[in-house]
C-alpha cells in the first residue's frame, strides 16, 4: 500500500467519528437532481471516446456514468410530462403540458437539430444500484415505449433496446418489457417521498441535458 493510501486514522475510530452516512452525502452533492437512467448509444460522448460500452444503460449522476448493463431491471413508480430545450446557454425544462412554454418546445422538435425534446419522464427505482432515478422518453422513437412503460406503473420492468432504421439512419432505442426476476424493493415511505417531489416540480427549471438518440425528424 502506498503512503497516499495508508489510513492515518484507524478504521474503528474513523467509523465512530463519522456522523453522516452515504445517503446524506448523496443528498448534498447532487444539486437537487435525481440521477438519470439513459441508454448510451454510439453517438454518446462517453461511447465515442471508448469510456463506456455502446448500447448499455447508464445511471448518470454528477457526470459519473455507472454501467448497469444491456438490460436493467427497475420498479416503475410514476410519470410526468417533460419538455426540454437545450439550444440556448441555459437548458430550459417544463413539466406543464398545458403551458405555452411546453407547447413551444414541443413544436420546435419538428425543426432540424433544434435541441428540443418532449415526452413522458418516469420516476424509477433501480435495485442493482439501490437508487431512484429519472428516465426520459424524449425522442420520437423512445416515446413509442410510453404505453409499455405506463403498463408497468407500480410493477417491475426490464429495459432492453432494439435496432431501428429509417431514411439512411440507424440507431438503438429503449424497449420496456415485464420483469421476470424478483428484486429487493425500496422502503415504501421513501418511494412516497420521492414520488411527491417528482410530482411537484418547479413550473420551469434548468437542468443537465441528456444525450438523445439523434434528431427528432429522423427518429
Amino acid at each position: 500500500m502506498s503512503d497516499q493510501d495508508q489510513a492515518l486514522i484507524p478504521a474503528d475510530i474513523a467509523g465512530s467519528l463519522q456522523k453522516y452516512d452515504d445517503q446524506a452525502l448523496a443528498a448534498v452533492s447532487t444539486g437537487g437532481f435525481l440521477p438519470r437512467l439513459q441508454l448510451m448509444i454510439s453517438n454518446s460522448g462517453p461511447c465515442k471516446s471508448g469510456a463506456f460500452p455502446i448500447n448499455h444503460y447508464a445511471v448518470i449522476e454528477n457526470q459519473n456514468n455507472v454501467d448497469v448493463g444491456k438490460e436493467v431491471d427497475m420498479l416503475v413508480i410514476v410519470w410526468r410530462p417533460k419538455a426540454m430545450d437545450t439550444s440556448g446557454d441555459e437548458i430550459i425544462v417544463s413539466h406543464d403540458e398545458t403551458s405555452q412554454l411546453f407547447k413551444d418546445i414541443s413544436a420546435k422538435t419538428l425543426e432540424k437539430n433544434s435541441g428540443c425534446m418532449f415526452g413522458p419522464e418516469y420516476l424509477v427505482y433501480i435495485p442493482s444500484v439501490k437508487k431512484f432515478a429519472t428516465f426520459f422518453l424524449g425522442s420520437k422513437s423512445s416515446r413509442r415505449e410510453a404505453t409499455a412503460m405506463n403498463g408497468r406503473l407500480g410493477k417491475g420492468a426490464t429495459l432492453k433496446s432494439r435496432h431501428c432504421e429509417s431514411k439512411g439512419f440507424d440507431w438503438y432505442s429503449p424497449v420496456c418489457v415485464a420483469c421476470n426476476q424478483p428484486f429487493e424493493l425500496p422502503d415504501m415511505a421513501e418511494v412516497a417521498a420521492q414520488a411527491d417531489k417528482f410530482n411537484n416540480p418547479p413550473v420551469a427549471s434548468v437542468e443537465v441535458a441528456p444525450e438523445e438518440d439523434g434528431t427528432e425528424q429522423a427518429r
